[in-house]
C-alpha cells in the first residue's frame, strides 16, 4: 500500500517556507545604518571643541576678545554643519539630526554672546566646555547605538 503525499500539507509546507524566507530576507528598519566615519567625524569635532575651549581658558581673561578666536569659531561652525549635513542626507536619522542641530544652536550662542560681550569669564569657559563634551558624547553614542 502506498501513501500519497497530501497536496493540502505540501502547499503549506512550500507556504511556510516562502513566509520564512520573507520575514528573514526582509527587515524593516526606521533607524539609519551605523556610520562609523560620523561617529569617528563627531570624535574629530568634539576634539576640536575641547581644544578650542582649552586655548581659551589658557588665555588671560583680558586677551579674551572676540576678534582673536574668530575664525576658530567659524571652523568648528562649519564643521558642525557638515556634520548636520551629513545627517540631514541619511533616511531615517532624523534623531542624530536634531542633536546636531542642538550643538549647532549652542555653538552659536556662545558665538554670538562672546561677539557681544567680547570676552568671557573662566566659569562660562569651564561649564560650556562640559556641556559640549556631553552632547558630543551622546551624539557618539546615539550613532553606536545603529549597529
Amino acid at each position: 500500500m502506498t501513501t500519497r503525499p497530501n497536496p493540502n500539507r505540501l502547499w503549506l509546507a512550500i507556504l511556510s517556507l516562502l513566509l520564512s524566507v520573507s520575514v528573514i530576507g526582509c527587515t524593516v528598519r526606521y533607524v539609519a545604518e551605523y556610520d562609523g566615519s560620523i561617529r569617528d567625524e563627531i570624535i574629530r569635532i568634539a576634539k576640536t571643541v575641547d581644544l578650542f575651549y582649552g586655548q581659551m581658558l589658557d588665555t588671560p581673561t583680558a586677551e579674551r576678545q572676540y576678534k582673536k578666536f574668530k575664525d576658530d569659531y567659524l571652523k568648528i561652525e562649519t564643521d558642525l554643519r557638515a556634520l548636520e549635513m551629513r545627517n540631514e542626507i541619511r533616511t531615517f536619522n532624523k534623531e542624530s539630526t536634531t542633536q546636531t542641530k542642538i550643538a549647532l544652536d549652542l555653538w552659536i550662542d556662545d558665538k554670538e554672546n562672546h561677539k557681544k560681550d567680547n570676552t568671557a569669564d573662566d566659569a562660562t569657559l569651564k561649564l560650556h566646555r562640559k556641556q559640549f563634551a556631553r552632547v558630543f558624547v551622546a551624539m557618539a553614542r546615539g550613532e553606536e547605538a545603529k549597529q
